[in-house]
């Protein structure tokens, strides 16, 4: 792949040493100053990078640059942590000549170990070196923890009669669930907007998109979400509401909801992509939570892992989400077959059933009969391969 990256930005990933093959440090750099918005894990048990990230965001205006390494999270580590973060970060500055305090860190991998700091080090000069316009993919293998492939998603559209683009390149496989989800994620674009406006639309797409996906109910210790706006386009500055903020909107949308499903459908040993929508509940909270109970049963997951409509694990998770509804007066359709309807079971014939939760997308369709608010959660199948994956992850 020859994937271009916005005006003014520069990427690239490199095997450094922290890992026994695959590339393991990626550096994603702006020539000029960024418009910033971020959003960390919300896990009481936060990581070095996402606590010393999350300090940096406070006291700067603009980003220039974020490194990040693999195979090792840089987490539970204590005071050493922090000050390995800052090194990285010094590092980094130092090799691109930007004041440190516009750069971020992120770490992903296993919990609990010290970083080698001497792998990044000597492999910073080599990182920066290679940095390009054409560097993305690089980059987006130097994320890569028990991920399948890279996922990256572009777009193309005009703004004030600009021409501009925004791409978004994401890390996800395992230990992933609303709130954020267990990933690591950059946004750039040569949009220029405002950072009140690049707030308010990273925290709208992000509700839609990576806090509507779960994997296996395990909420990671290093989500980091970064949307960085270089104005390198040349349009008038966007702000939070018109017709040049929606497009924005719009866009940013786009791209993080194909980077979250693309998480889901590389869950670790997944074979299943799994679409849960709740209708007719009285809030989008109550849909959401319904919602959000159904995608991660182990149950219901094993249900279509094996081809299997049961229905019954259906209404159960949604008897079991705290929500107050009638069980009644709720509709419950797999893959286009309505299984329950007006309080009792339709019925479905062998030939109805015969490819219920037998293809690649699944479809789990509820409706409470509440009032009009909905809602959609993304998640997998489980599956043996899964275990495996998790059964020696540190060994």
């Amino acid at each position: 792949m020859n994937i271009l990256l916005p005006k003014g930005f520069l990427a690239n990933g490199i095997h450094s040493g922290l890992k026994k093959k695959r590339k393991d440090l990626s550096l994603f750099y702006s020539r000029t100053d960024c418009k910033a918005a971020a959003l960390f894990t919300t896990n009481k048990v936060k990581a070095a990078p996402v606590v010393f990230s999350e300090e940096q965001l406070e006291n700067t205006d603009h980003v220039r640059a974020v490194i990040v390494n693999s195979g090792n999270a840089n987490c539970m580590t204590g005071k050493r942590g922090l000050l390995d973060a800052k090194k990285m970060v010094n590092a980094a500055a130092r090799a691109l000549n930007v004041p440190a305090a516009t750069v971020l860190v992120s770490s992903t991998g296993v919990i609990g170990k010290p970083m080698r700091l001497e792998p990044v080090m000597e492999g910073m000069p080599k990182l920066v070196a290679g940095l390009s316009r054409e560097g993305l993919v690089n980059a987006a293998e130097g994320i890569m923890t028990t991920d399948r492939f890279h996922k990256i998603v572009t777009r193309y559209f005009d703004i004030g009669g600009k021409n501009v683009s925004m791409v978004g390149v994401a890390k996800g496989a395992g230990m992933i669930n609303p709130n954020m989800a267990t990933m690591l994620c950059y946004i750039l674009t040569d949009v220029d907007i405002s950072r009140e406006a690049l707030k308010k639309a990273l925290f709208v797409s992000n509700e839609r998109s990576f806090n509507a996906i779960t994997v296996d109910g395990d909420m990671s210790t290093n989500d980091t979400l970064v949307v960085l706006a270089n104005g390198e386009a040349g349009n008038k500055t966007v702000e939070g509401k018109g017709k040049d903020y929606e497009i924005f909107s719009r866009n940013l949308g786009e791209i993080s909801l194909e980077l979250a499903k693309m998480i889901v459908r590389d869950g670790e040993g997944a074979e299943k992509f799994i679409e849960v929508s709740v209708k007719k509940a009285k809030t989008p909270q109550e849909a959401k939570k319904a919602a959000d109970a159904i995608a991660n049963s182990l149950l219901v997951k094993c249900a279509v892992h094996g081809g299997d409509p049961n229905w019954g694990r259906i209404a159960s998770s949604v008897g079991a989400s705290g929500i107050d509804f009638d069980p009644e007066t709720m509709d419950i359709t797999l893959d286009g077959v309505t299984f329950f309807k007006n309080g009792r079971f339709m019925g479905p014939g062998k030939r109805q059933k015969k490819n219920v939760f037998k293809g690649e997308e699944v479809k789990i369709e509820v409706l409470l009969h509440r009032g009009k608010a909905e809602a959609v959660t993304y998640t997998c199948d489980i599956s043996k391969k899964y275990i495996a994956i998790n059964s020696y992850y540190t060994t």
